[in-house]
């Protein structure tokens, strides 16, 4: 009997290891307070399992859009298109959200003096960036695993 992995997994798994590292990575561009080091870590695990997600639902969208849960191994410019620009659309919404909120909520983040904005708006270049480079990364990662 053969076992089908299903690609999400696979997007799931390289998905968090690889936005684990960029959100560690991007720390100097938010403001932590008084956070340790022991809290940002923590703080940046929960915001990589939301990153994972976010990956699995874009991966998601394109696999019902196009009827194929195995599209990354023979995608399209627009299914690469589709699964970036939903992640993108998701993080925009999150990250105007979470720098609207106060962070005495328990939840949302500031940024540093570092963080350059897209022009116009509130939202910080490096989430934008790391939205493009990380499903990207991710993709290419999971196209190498066998094929059911």
């Amino acid at each position: 009997m053969k076992i089908d992995k299903a690609p999400e997994v696979h997007i799931a798994t390289f998905g968090f290891f690889t936005s684990f590292i960029w959100e560690m990575l991007q720390m100097p561009f938010f403001d932590v307070g008084l956070a340790t080091s022991w809290e940002s870590t923590l703080g940046c695990t929960r915001a990589t399992f939301g990153d994972a997600a976010i990956l699995v639902l874009a991966y998601t969208v394109v696999s019902m859009l196009k009827r194929d849960r195995h599209w990354m191994h023979r995608p399209t410019y627009g299914m690469i298109g589709i699964y970036l620009l939903t992640g993108l659309g998701i993080t925009v919404i999150i990250e105007e959200i979470a720098t609207s909120v106060p962070t005495r909520w328990g939840w949302g983040w500031r940024y540093s003096e570092l963080m350059p904005l897209v022009p116009g708006t509130n939202i910080g270049v490096v989430p934008i960036l790391m939205w493009i480079a990380i499903p990207m990364i991710t993709l290419w990662f999971a196209r190498r695993q066998p094929q059911p």
